[in-house]
């Protein structure tokens, strides 16, 4: 009985053993596409858009975008709390929004974007269907930047 036993543990184990070896080069190549992908790789893979270029930015609506433009002016809902970076015209430009939850995040506050040339990284959004706009909660979505300009 035992003899019997040995044996279909031995010809289990070298089923198991010849199905590893032919699924296992397959499990590698899962292994590498799961893998993370690095800051540098990651930041490649997200589209730098021109804040003025809005045909561009309208083909993005809804994916994960860097946006790229000199700020026109900061301004504050008189009773929402809401901050908005615009850079273009106040209702038609695109915009990034921050809401009074996420202040506490920049203690410096946003005065000092004004008249910077600055990028801001996030969902690219259509509010009421109409403005472009990007909602900020970390300090790390927007970036002033210098040298060449993406227009």
């Amino acid at each position: 009985m035992a003899g019997v036993y040995k044996q279909n543990m031995m010809k289990k184990l070298v089923f198991w053993s010849a199905l590893v070896v032919l699924i296992a080069p397959g499990l590698r190549g899962q292994d590498a596409v799961a893998e993370e992908a690095t800051p540098s790789e990651e930041a490649a893979a997200v589209p730098v858009v021109p804040a003025e270029d809005t045909a561009a930015l309208e083909a993005k609506v809804g994916s994960e975008v860097i946006v790229e433009g000199t700020v026109r002016n900061v301004g504050r809902g008189q009773n929402d709390g809401i901050t908005f970076i615009n850079f273009g015209d106040r209702r038609a430009g695109f915009v990034a929004v921050v809401f009074a939850a996420a202040y506490s995040n920049f203690p410096d506050g946003f005065d000092g974007y004004a008249q910077q040339r600055v990028r801001v990284r996030g969902q690219l959004e259509k509010y009421r269907d109409q403005q472009l706009q990007i909602k900020i909660t970390t300090a790390d979505q927007l970036e002033i930047v210098s040298g060449e300009s993406a227009d």
